[in-house]
């Protein structure tokens, strides 16, 4: 969720195609987190027990500015996980030494039991560390990670410092020539983002997933200064919606206005409602187009179950009073389905259809399918927000802007 930019216009591609690069990792046309989900309770964090020297990681990190760790699912889904490190170490979750190896270890799951290189089974979660450091997949992270077998499959966790995790997220989600205001105030969303996931855990094992169904963190390596200066000038800042952390969703370029959480995902949020947004018209997907050929419509028609005949028509049939659509018609060989603008969105792909503000219109062979922005447009516009930084605004007067209704503070509720 992200964003932005001849003798000179060729110097600029390379840099243009990185920029571009970022905002594609960032922004999916799903929300983050279920949309039907309410505002965590009010009430005292859950208490915390630490973990017992030389054993496991603790089970639950405190809440916001006072929580110094978040739990973080980093595998890749794909049913198992390959550690690297001089030395990789296991514990089970007595503490004990339950297996060491030198190099490269993959670890499975039988069960709900964890297998390591292949042989040896030990229980059904275990701590691993590396020497010096410990690379899971091609992240390096710190500390330990516990893997959790889970119906055959390997879950990853791995615990990271607030501080670090909201610089390394950081440093996926805005490219470092970004306005230092506008980093400082992607460092406060994406913090208040995590105090809010603390609070409201997607699963009892961690908090966050690492990718763009919350925020993308790809271990630590590649943090450059700028991302750690926003992280560190921001340290402990977070937003509060009537005393609880907010959810400080964002998106790369909303294309003039950004959407209501009630139109993308059927529930008001009062700080996430509508609103013109006319500063991110530098960015490289203010407008977009995409030529969808025949068979890829018939690709799309065949994902949301309509059979793909001869005769195939797509057309918008409903929108949200921000423009974008709402609802898409498929029609072939007399069979038609209407259904959300989302799920034709996300059957043709996210970076094809870069978001819903877009028009259908048949052409030459296919479609051609244009619109504004990128993202699903709710929240901050990070190109907005660059914008507004550019222009003279610093990241209070940004977060004020895209969160209206919600409060800076530094202290946990």
């Amino acid at each position: 969720m992200p964003p932005a930019r001849g003798s000179a216009a060729c110097a600029a591609l390379p840099f243009l195609s990185a920029i571009l690069a970022v905002v594609l990792i960032a922004c999916s046309g799903a929300p983050p987190r279920k949309p039907a989900e309410e505002l965590p309770p009010a009430g005292p964090p859950p208490s915390v027990s630490p973990p017992r020297p030389g054993g496991g990681i603790a089970p639950r990190p405190p809440d916001v500015a006072g929580a110094r760790f978040l739990r973080i699912r980093i595998d890749d889904g794909t049913g198992t996980t390959t550690l690297a490190g001089e030395t990789v170490r296991v514990w089970d979750a007595d503490g004990r030494l339950a297996a060491e190896a030198r190099g490269s270890v993959t670890l499975g799951a039988i069960g709900d039991r964890v297998r390591f290189n292949g042989t040896r089974l030990l229980g059904s979660a275990v701590d691993v560390a590396g020497q010096p450091e410990l690379r899971v997949g091609k992240q390096r992270v710190d500390g330990r990670v516990r893997l959790i077998a889970r119906n055959g499959q390997i879950l990853a966790v791995a615990v990271v410092p607030l501080e670090t995790y909201v610089a390394a997220v950081v440093s996926r989600e805005a490219p470092p020539l970004f306005h230092p205001e506008a980093l400082k105030a992607q460092a406060v969303a994406t913090r208040t983002y995590a105090a809010f996931s603390a609070r409201k855990p997607r699963d009892p094992a961690y908090d966050l997933v690492g990718s763009v169904e919350d925020q993308v963190f790809e271990g630590i390596d590649g943090v450059a200064e700028v991302f750690r200066d926003a992280a560190g000038g921001t340290s402990g800042l977070v937003l509060l919606y009537r005393g609880e952390p907010a959810r400080t969703v964002f998106h790369s370029t909303c294309g003039g206005r950004t959407e209501s959480a009630a139109n993308a995902w059927g529930r008001d949020v009062p700080y996430l409602r509508s609103q013109s947004c006319d500063d991110c018209s530098g960015s490289p997907v203010y407008r977009w187009a995409y030529r969808m050929t025949v068979g890829e419509g018939r690709r799309v028609a065949r994902a949301m179950g309509i059979p793909a005949g001869e005769q195939l028509q797509i057309i918008v049939t409903d929108r949200a009073s921000s423009g974008r659509a709402a609802r898409v018609r498929i029609v072939s060989g007399g069979v038609a389905r209407e259904t959300q603008a989302a799920e034709f969105r996300k059957a043709a792909g996210y970076s094809r259809v870069r978001s819903l503000w877009m028009e259908i219109e048949p052409a030459a062979e296919g479609w051609l399918v244009s619109g504004r922005g990128y993202g699903h447009g709710v929240g901050m516009c990070q190109f907005g927000a660059n914008g507004m930084a550019k222009a003279g605004s610093g990241f209070r007067e940004i977060l004020a802007r895209y969160y209206p209704g919600t409060e800076l503070s530094r202290e946990a509720p």
